[in-house]
């Protein structure tokens, strides 16, 4: 039985991924905004798996000050993390700031789940086969990374900004199978799936949440891709990411600028490079 934490797992393709987990019997811990969230869907996966062990975490992810309060309290009440799902996301139809003063798209896709992942290693490293898997999307080949207009200072748009986070995600996700060779860190598309998010970006329909939870399902938990890093994937399989998000020097830079972002909120030293 593995311990896995799914961020945004209180709707859409995080719910039907913890569900699918537990289901399995892997413990799971359900990551959402507030209490009354996270205990509705507590609720909806214990009526479809009533002998499951689940456990709750609480943080806003554009707060980057209670993201490192629920990574403390989480390695204070876990024994080890076999698996961290870096799922939550949102799309932001206009231009909002975050309370550390980043661009929230920015701030919640991407920085949120790079401080959690960091402060959360010494619990996965306590785990014999510990795996990070970061939800991207095929959106992230529209994206770029301009260091003087991550926060929209210059201008904004919705799906650039989208496209940017999910981007980040992937350069991140290639960097931290670089940096941290005892894990496996792996990115994915999830689909175009029928979300909150899709009708809010993009006005349009998709398919099912279980088809969307899939590709994080086996990330998580298959057999198959034990030792597999630093890999994009969709519909299970390997596939070729962005050219920009195997840069590698650009990949160094994007964790450089996160590690200062975050450094307020980190109680300890950041880890070195291992590479």
């Amino acid at each position: 039985m593995k311990i896995i934490l799914v961020t945004g797992a209180t709707d859409g393709i995080g719910l039907e991924t913890a569900l699918e987990l537990a289901s399995s019997g892997h413990a799971v811990v359900l990551h959402g905004r507030n209490e009354e969230r996270v205990q509705c869907a507590r609720a909806a996966i214990l009526r479809a798996a009533p002998d499951t062990a689940l456990h709750t975490a609480y943080a806003d992810l554009a707060d980057l000050a209670a993201v490192a309060l629920m990574a403390q309290d989480l390695a204070a009440r876990l024994p080890r993390l076999d698996v961290l799902v870096n799922n939550a996301g949102v799309y932001m139809t206009g231009c909002k700031v975050s309370k550390d003063g980043f661009e929230m798209t920015l701030a919640v896709n991407y920085l949120a789940h790079f401080l959690l992942t960091v402060l959360l290693l010494p619990l996965l490293k306590k785990s014999p086969e510990p795996r990070v898997v970061t939800v991207s999307s095929i959106a992230h080949t529209r994206g770029s990374i301009d260091f003087g207009n991550l926060n929209g200072e210059r201008h904004f748009d919705a799906y650039r900004a989208y496209a940017n986070s999910k981007l980040a995600d992937t350069l991140f996700a290639n960097e931290l199978a670089r940096r941290e060779p005892w894990l496996a860190s792996n990115s994915l598309h999830p689909g175009v799936i029928d979300t909150k998010l899709l009708h809010t970006g993009f006005d349009a329909k998709g398919d099912s949440v279980a088809a969307g939870a899939r590709t994080s399902v086996y990330l998580a938990t298959s057999p198959e891709i034990k030792g597999v890093s630093g890999k994009y994937f969709d519909r299970c399989a390997a596939v070729q990411p962005a050219l920009l998000a195997e840069d590698q020097r650009l990949a160094q830079q994007l964790w450089e600028w996160s590690e200062n972002a975050v450094r307020p909120f980190c109680s300890h030293a950041l880890p070195p490079y291992a590479g």
